[in-house]
């Protein structure tokens, strides 16, 4: 049995652990506060774009002489049997910089695998990674793809133009035929305790005809104001029938390529925000599990403590009375 001097340096060892993981809980929750809020801000602007977009391509509002702008452009896919083939593949993944969240950045390499074993079928060298963070940075190292490190800091302090200049990069690589499909995958924040992967495809942009039912997204985001998406707004579904177009000025060439440029950008600045958001989430259930075992343990230690010293007293009693009786 320990003796009481190892068990008081082990409480005191756990106490002094239980207020690391405290503060960390407060910290975590007071970043998860403001990560939020610019969320809120940003989601119903980037979904707004998006189904403008959306609306714009599907009701032909803004069309070239021939009525084949949609179809012919790069960027965009309107249809299943639209798109080039894939035979080059980037994949964008969004992760953490440290641990103590968790399984936030286990689940992403899982997801990472599978992803991988769905392209198995090209050649390693046509895959390229862009890990962000440094720990999905180790995990792709460990991968035979190609391996793109230049958005690894991007977590660090990522504003909307740092989006514009990695949409940039990325719409670039795929015009220059470098890549012929690029995917985003993160963690998208629904609830404190619920985050859950995403995958999306970023380049082609999806503009397909079941997309264009697509709504606000399913999270009731509150800010210091109070709710800034209310849940009625999100799970409202959009009439194509009673549609009545927008006009285009200057001209609908110039329009649609500055509005899906927009549009790209806040896809990949609504992504890191939601990345964002859901690792100060899972770091602050993390911390709080941590410092609710910490207490839980420490009651099993002081409950030991007890035990002991009142064994030792009771054992020091029985010496002194058979001492006595002698």
């Amino acid at each position: 049995m320990a003796s009481l001097r190892d068990i008081r340096r082990r409480i005191s060892s756990v106490q002094n652990t239980q207020k690391i993981t405290q503060a960390m809980q407060k910290v975590a929750s007071a970043k998860l506060h403001r990560a939020q809020t610019v969320l809120g801000y940003v989601l119903p602007y980037e979904e707004r774009l998006r189904n403008m977009l959306l609306d714009l391509v599907h009701e032909g509002c803004i069309s070239c002489e021939d009525g084949s702008l949609f179809t012919r452009h790069e960027l965009l896919q309107t249809a299943v049997t639209d798109s080039r083939p894939v035979n080059k593949v980037s994949i964008v993944f969004i992760a953490s910089d440290t641990g103590l969240c968790g399984a936030y950045n286990s689940n992403m390499e899982r997801m990472l695998h599978g992803i991988l074993k769905e392209y198995e079928a090209l050649p390693p060298e046509h895959i390229t990674l862009y890990p962000v963070g440094q720990k999905m940075l180790e995990v792709a190292k460990k991968t035979s793809c190609r391996v793109d490190d230049q958005l690894v800091a991007m977590m660090t302090n990522f504003t909307y133009p740092s989006a514009e200049k990695v949409a940039g990069t990325l719409i670039e690589a795929y015009l220059k035929g470098e890549s012929d499909k690029t995917e985003l995958v993160f963690y998208h924040f629904r609830t404190m305790a619920s985050q859950v992967i995403s995958r999306d495809v970023f380049l082609p942009f999806q503009a397909l005809p079941e997309q264009a039912a697509v709504r606000m997204p399913d999270t009731e985001l509150k800010g210091k104001q109070g709710v800034l998406l209310p849940q009625e707004y999100q799970t409202k579904v959009h009439d194509l029938g009673g549609w009545e177009g927008y006009l285009a000025e200057p001209d609908s060439e110039e329009f649609l390529d500055t509005l899906l440029l927009r549009v790209l950008r806040y896809k990949l600045y609504r992504s890191v925000l939601d990345a964002h958001a859901s690792e100060h989430a899972a770091r602050t259930i993390a911390m709080k599990a941590a410092s609710e075992n910490a207490e839980d343990l420490l009651r099993d230690l002081k409950l030991q403590y007890n035990k002991s010293r009142q064994q030792a007293i009771t054992t020091e009693i029985l010496d002194i009375v058979s001492g006595a009786a002698r």
